[in-house]
């Protein structure tokens, strides 16, 4: 984000890599029905299933809480649901993205070293290659054209 200095640009890039290092962002099982258009008596009969699981629960088991991890599940569980496939076969394919899912955060995470705004978009560095630290892996983001990997050699 060219816009601000380097030293602001490292801050937001730390901030955002802290922020992705929280486990404990939770919602409420309300607030996880509104979001993905899932009932609460359908999440609850999943959660009987072990489809899906709250990260907390009080001790009378009427306040759940469930992660960003799990309202993106829910999400795509109910997007298989959409398009003619049963419950258990939605629930299949979607625990087959699980890793997936947590190998992006963890790529994003470790990866990211800056971002810079540019025409139409965003330019992001990805750090450096194994075997040539001079060389950085950048993704460049515009609208509505497809992502560009490019090697660029650091100054």
């Amino acid at each position: 984000m060219k816009e601000t200095s380097p030293l602001a640009n490292r801050d937001f890039i730390l901030r955002i890599k802290e922020i992705m290092k929280q486990d404990n962002f939770l919602l409420g099982i309300g607030d996880i029905s509104r979001a993905t258009g899932v009932s609460q008596r359908k999440l609850r009969y999943w959660e009987q299933r072990d489809y899906i699981k709250p990260a907390k629960c009080s001790e009378d088991g009427q306040h759940r809480k469930y992660t960003y991890f799990t309202m993106a599940k829910i999400s795509l569980i109910q997007s298989y649901l959409a398009t003619g496939y049963t419950l258990k076969a939605a629930v299949a394919k979607t625990k087959a993205h699980d890793q997936v899912t947590v190998a992006i955060h963890k790529l994003v995470r470790e990866r990211l070293v800056d971002i810079n705004k540019i025409e139409d978009g965003y330019e992001f560095d990805l750090g450096p290659l194994a075997d040539q630290p001079e060389i950085h892996v950048h993704a460049i983001i515009k609208a509505d054209q497809p992502t560009q990997m490019i090697l660029k050699k650091q100054n």
